[in-house]
């Protein structure tokens, strides 16, 4: 069983969304990077429980045109619209493989530079959160590559046994970094030791993975047999198999930035869900034509989500 529910707000956009990204930072909390066909476009969203509690707020504030498509997105914790110089920094992962850093002040200065470059697709880009130097990602070459971007140097290069899924660095300790690769390996890696800490396996083709930003020992993986959790806080971590819907394949994973345990799970072909990991109440779905991208703000229950030339709106308060 369960429940279908309208989205709080719906915004159209000029093309399809193939990815979006709120802002995980306090800084930019708000801003939602979104990934058009041949742009990134920057919106700034302000919730009812940010404003006068009447209605909500978006607008678009800046826009990026770029050379190749774009295929995932990462904020930097450099970027506010809260303070002086203001600053927009986003990275991505293009179709050419290669990584590029996009800047702005909103004014004259704008810049975007490559940073690191595969030789086949990049599936995922990331920051570190405590001075936003660092920039990894992962690809189909069976790397994952970490960019100093105050060097422009590559500080680490770690080789995987098969394409690397995901890359997240740990919410508390930037030192450590997450690789997830299809074949359903995950491995904690210390960038300045350049070995591995951890490792866990599930069921593969593993297609997602997230790190739990309320609860940095709750890992979770997606792929075609669902989900599979860890808590990384125990000695032996164990694995625990929690089924989506019907037993469908789990094609991206989102766990809550706000509430521990909240996940949000985009489903084969076109449904999201979000259900609650600790408890028995039924989750909320929305069954699309099309998705592209799910995604939690910063500090509120709200989840974003890309749908053809839209970006829907969900507030979760009864999960």
């Amino acid at each position: 069983m369960e429940v279908n529910i309208a989205p709080a707000l719906s915004v159209n956009t000029r093309t399809q969304v193939l990815a979006l990204e709120f802002s995980p930072y306090e800084w930019s909390r708000g801003l939602l990077a979104v990934a058009l066909p041949t742009s990134v476009a920057v919106y700034s969203i302000k919730f009812k429980e940010e404003g006068d509690g009447t209605s909500e707020e978006c607008g678009q504030v800046w826009e990026w045109h770029v050379s190749s498509q774009p295929v995932c997105l990462a904020w930097s914790p450099n970027a506010t619209l809260r303070a002086a110089p203001r600053c927009l920094q986003v990275t991505l992962g293009s179709t050419d493989h290669k990584v590029t850093q996009l800047t702005s002040d909103l004014g004259d200065s704008h810049t975007a530079q490559d940073v690191l470059s595969h030789t086949d697709f990049v599936n995922s880009v990331t920051y570190n959160g405590d001075s936003g130097n660092f920039v990894a990602s992962v690809g189909d070459d069976l790397t994952a590559r970490v960019w100093d971007s105050s060097l422009q140097s590559q500080v680490a290069k770690f080789l995987l046994t098969s394409p690397g899924m995901v890359v997240r660095f740990h919410p508390e300790d930037p030192d450590l970094l997450l690789v997830a690769e299809k074949v359903g390996v995950l491995r904690v890696y210390s960038v300045a030791g350049g070995c591995s800490t951890l490792s866990v396996r599930c069921p593969g083709p593993l297609l997602s993975a997230d790190w739990s930003i309320p609860d940095p020992s709750l890992l979770v993986a997606a792929g075609a047999k669902g989900l599979t959790v860890w808590n990384l806080a125990s000695q032996q971590p164990r694995s625990e198999h929690v089924e989506v819907g019907g037993g469908e394949k789990v094609l991206n994973v989102a766990v809550c930035r706000s509430v521990t345990g909240l996940v949000a799970t985009h489903a084969a072909p076109h449904t999201v869900r979000v259900t609650h990991l600790h408890s028995n109440k039924v989750p909320i779905a929305a069954h699309l034509k099309v998705v592209g991208g799910i995604s939690w703000h910063q500090n509120l229950p709200y989840l974003a989500v890309g749908s053809d030339r839209r970006i829907l709106f969900w507030k979760i308060d009864n999960v």
